[in-house]
């Protein structure tokens, strides 16, 4: 099924439902999944909702994992630390088939789990999607999951988790997690929508505060960060297509940070692509404006270059990506004749 509204605070029902099959006195074990390179929002859903569910129901005992497939963005890891936060990049794969209950947040596409698809499929334990991606809504994206709340006109998974719950049970650091997470993926309320300053309100109101999250956020490059950034404008190539420019650059690290670089340059699209571990990874950005004026989402081009080559992508309307064993230009040249097509029609 999927929920189309938190109203109601139906989160902790779904989870009361769960609880109550297993024995009174056992350990509830939950297993809480994020997507690969974790953001602050995807970190900080699954951190609040671990611990919201936990204070839901006191009388039971819980063992939870949050477990972040090949790890976190450079924010990610600095919003685990700044809040302590027990993350795991590799478990084992019988401590996921043997999960009482799998919660996977703000992954947008089952395959972003990797490589824990195949205990998450075997295991008996019943599965749970909570996200605000739109390519979560594709019936064959969460394909086996018994529960789906899904809300993709919400700006963050921290925000659906936020407006999901009764704000009586929230402590100060729950607040604090979750404003972390909404202010991330929202940039900073930029993007807020109604429902989005209702969750921020709720949180404010528990104890949560702006400017320490706005702190929380900021961050100096590190040194590979900036060598990768002007790296890639040693080999800028843009084009300009019915008015608008359309900037790409190569780089094999970074790319999401490069992708914002050429956006903040002049870009109304940046794209930043290269070969990581073994993978094409590329990354695009747009403007704003870009997505009002032509209603150009990237999320959903993104989709198309990962479908046409096979492999995995999806995002937001201004920031998405897409990664997978094929050569990288090729997906970069891709999104551009796309793109290129997409302008041309307007």
């Amino acid at each position: 099924m999927t929920e189309n509204g938190t109203k109601g605070w139906k989160i902790p029902d779904l989870f009361r439902e769960q609880l109550d099959t297993l024995k009174e006195n056992s350990v509830a074990k939950i297993t809480y999944f994020a997507h690969r390179q974790a953001d602050p929002d995807a970190i900080c859903a699954a951190a609040g909702l671990s611990l919201l569910v936990q204070r839901s129901f006191p009388d039971r005992q819980f063992e939870s994992l949050i477990i972040l497939p090949q790890g976190a963005s450079v924010l990610g890891e600095k919003v685990s630390s700044i809040f302590g936060l027990r993350t795991h990049f590799k478990v084992d794969p019988v401590t996921v088939k043997e999960s009482d209950l799998i919660v996977v947040v703000d992954s947008g596409d089952r395959h972003l789990l990797e490589p824990y698809l195949d205990p998450i499929s075997e295991s008996s334990a019943k599965k749970i999607v909570i996200d605000h991606h739109a390519s979560s809504l594709e019936n064959e994206s969460w394909k086996g999951f018994d529960y789906k709340i899904i809300e993709s006109k919400s700006t963050s998974t921290c925000e659906i988790i936020a407006l999901g719950f009764p704000p009586a049970i929230f402590s100060r650091e729950i607040c604090r997690i979750l404003l972390t997470g909404l202010m991330f993926d929202s940039q900073h309320l930029g993007l807020a929508g109604a429902s989005t300053l209702e969750a921020a309100l709720i949180l404010v109101n528990g104890g949560a505060e702006i400017p320490d999250t706005k702190k929380i956020l900021r961050y100096k490059p590190h040194r590979s960060e900036i060598l990768a950034r002007l790296k890639a404008s040693q080999r800028l190539q843009f084009e300009e297509c019915n008015g608008r420019f359309l900037v790409k650059g190569e780089v094999s690290s970074f790319q999401a940070s490069v992708a914002r670089m050429l956006v903040d340059i002049g870009a109304d699209v940046g794209i930043a692509f290269g070969e990581s571990n073994a993978e094409a990874r590329l990354s695009a950005r747009s403007t704003q404006s870009f997505y009002k004026e032509t209603g150009i989402d990237l999320a959903e081009e993104i989709r198309k270059v990962a479908n046409h080559f096979g492999i995995v992508g999806g995002g937001h309307s201004t920031a998405a990506s897409v990664s997978g064993k094929i050569e990288p230009s090729a997906l970069a040249n891709q999104l551009l004749q796309n793109l290129k097509g997409r302008l041309l029609q307007k």
